[in-house]
């Protein structure tokens, strides 16, 4: 067991003037008030200065570092140092967005590193005092989130949030232009492709998506002569790229078997399972369901009634590391025919609180 934070965070801009309009930064020192010291290390464009880029600090960061701060090491990185020591020297990277910083993110994600993404993530990664139970990559150093092996393209990586523990299985084609989170603990397995245009898909926590799943956030035009949806190159020309664009919402602890395909505007709730090669063309509705087939469609249940009420109330996926840790034996128990005061017994007796 490890402890894990964030306390070494590299912040990489092309410009001056990028990294004092990054708002991530900004909400990063703020929730970093009052709890462990932070080191931030700049890496500017060969053009810029480091007596500018320390002005340019100095400038964002005034009034935004209060006193109860405990320390706050600020550096500019040397023109010597190769962009691989100053990944393997901190816990996170905080990119400007600027379109050079697309590789950067996916070798951060390839070495276990958080990349903040999100002003929402900014916070949650300066409050972020985690338990690690795993050796992980790079010697054994604990990884916060990881891409493992190369994927075929992400286009928009920068709009991509993972949160602590998620994976991305080798050979994943991304297709995005709006924002994709992975919860806590989930998984995208491997030649995953996710086809969303600027559809939004959100993960919950603790998913298992097997391999060759796909999730498709448009679809094409059929009011038109033509459906040719193609929005770049000599064509583009004959129609709109898509006709109709919906979000993607999943659930938390959700298990889709490999090859399964979603369709825009599906929402799938808490603890469904979703049959090998299932087509979901409309939303999954019943938390705890188990689904199958094109359509997809409901074949029964996961659990009782009452137990399926009980884990809706529990929440567990919320549970801290450490709560997860004392409970781990319930998580490799069969549950089906327990009443809920033996389901309470089970928790208490493994001294949870829950």
């Amino acid at each position: 067991m490890k402890p894990l934070a964030v306390d070494r965070v590299l912040l990489v801009t092309d410009t001056v003037e990028r990294l004092t309009a990054n708002e991530r930064l900004t909400a990063l020192v703020k929730a970093r008030a009052g709890r462990r010291p932070l080191t931030l290390t700049v890496s500017a464009g060969p053009d810029e200065a480091p007596s500018a880029i320390r002005e340019g600090l100095a400038r964002v960061l005034d009034g935004q570092i209060p006193s109860s701060q405990p320390a706050l090491e600020l550096r500019v990185a040397d023109r010597s140092e190769s962009i691989d020591s100053l990944l393997e020297a901190h816990d996170a990277i905080l990119p400007s967005g600027a379109a050079g910083d697309r590789q950067l993110i996916v070798t951060a994600w390839q070495r276990g590193l958080c990349v903040i993404n999100a002003v929402e993530q900014a916070e949650e990664v300066a409050a972020l005092e985690e338990l690690y139970f795993e050796g992980g990559v790079r010697g054994g150093r604990p990884w916060y989130s990881i891409m493992e092996g190369n994927p075929v393209i992400v286009t928009n990586p920068q709009h991509i949030v993972l949160g602590y523990g998620a994976r991305i299985n080798p050979r994943a084609v991304i297709h995005n232009e709006n924002v994709i989170e992975i919860g806590r603990g989930s998984l995208l397995g491997a030649d995953a492709e996710l086809n969303l245009y600027k559809a939004k898909l959100t993960i919950g926590q603790f998913c298992h998506i097997s391999s060759y799943f796909a999730a498709i956030g448009s679809r094409h035009t059929l009011q038109f002569p033509a459906t040719f949806s193609v929005s770049r190159g000599p064509y583009a020309f004959l129609g709109q790229p898509a006709d109709k664009v919906s979000n993607i919402v999943i659930g938390n602890d959700v298990w889709f078997g490999t090859r399964t395909v979603v369709l825009p505007g599906v929402h799938v709730a808490d603890g469904c399972v979703v049959g090998a090669g299932s087509v979901v063309t409309k939303g999954l509705r019943e938390p705890y369901g188990i689904y199958a087939g094109n359509p997809a469609k409901l074949i029964r249940f996961r659990f009782p009634a009452h137990v399926i009420k009980w884990l809706c109330a529990i929440q567990w996926w919320d549970w801290s590391t450490a709560k997860l840790w004392q409970a781990r034996t319930f998580f490799r128990s069969d549950i089906s025919g327990k009443t809920e005061k033996e389901l309470w017994q089970m928790i208490e007796s493994m001294g949870s609180d829950a």
